[in-house]
C-alpha cells in the first residue's frame, strides 16, 4: 500500500493568476447533516445530499497584490496546486501532483498583526460553493452546491435524490 506523506510545494491561483506560493491551506470539510432517529435510544442518520456550510482558508505571508486579488469581496475561482510525496511498499518515493478547485467568496478582510522582525500573516477565510479535488490526475470528489452535485469516487450521490423530483 502506498503511503502519502509530506507536501513538497504548493501554489495558489485566484481567477487564473498566481497569488501565493508555499502557503498553509485548509481545504473544506464536506460534512453531511444528520437527523436523530429513535432506535434503542437515539441514533444519528446521515442525510446524504444535505450539507453543512463549506469553508476553506489560506494563510498568506505578506501584504501584496496577490493578497488584494484574493480578498476582493466577490466570487472567485481558486486553484490550489500541490505536490505530495508518496512512499511505495518497496520503500521508493515519488512525487504526485494534486489540484483542488474552489468556487468561493472571501468572508471578510483579515486583521493584520504587526511585530518588528516578524512576517505579516493574513488568514483568508472563504465561503465555498464548489469544491473539486484531483489526486494524481484522478477526480476524488466534486461537490457543487448550486448545481446539486455530490460526487465521490465517480458516484453522484445527489443524483439519486434529483431523479425523484
Amino acid at each position: 500500500m502506498d503511503k502519502a506523506n509530506a507536501i513538497l510545494a504548493d501554489k495558489v491561483y485566484c481567477d487564473n493568476v498566481l497569488v501565493a506560493e508555499d502557503v498553509a491551506v485548509n481545504l473544506p470539510a464536506v460534512n453531511f447533516l444528520t437527523s436523530e432517529v429513535k432506535a434503542m435510544g437515539s441514533m444519528d442518520v446521515v442525510l446524504v445530499g444535505l450539507l453543512e456550510a463549506m469553508e476553506a482558508s489560506i494563510t498568506k505571508v505578506g501584504q501584496d497584490e496577490g493578497l488584494a486579488r484574493a480578498l476582493t469581496p466577490e466570487k472567485h475561482n481558486y486553484e490550489f496546486r500541490y505536490v505530495q510525496n508518496v512512499t511505495k511498499g518497496d520503500a521508493t518515493s515519488k512525487p504526485i501532483g494534486c489540484k483542488a478547485f474552489l468556487t468561493a467568496v472571501p468572508k471578510g478582510i483579515p486583521q493584520t498583526a504587526l511585530e518588528v522582525g516578524s512576517n505579516i500573516e493574513s488568514e483568508i477565510s472563504l465561503a465555498v460553493s464548489r469544491y473539486q479535488l484531483y489526486v494524481d490526475g484522478e477526480e476524488l470528489l466534486c461537490v457543487d452546491r448550486l448545481s446539486q452535485i455530490c460526487r465521490v469516487r465517480g458516484v453522484d450521490y445527489y443524483s439519486r435524490i434529483a431523479s425523484m423530483l
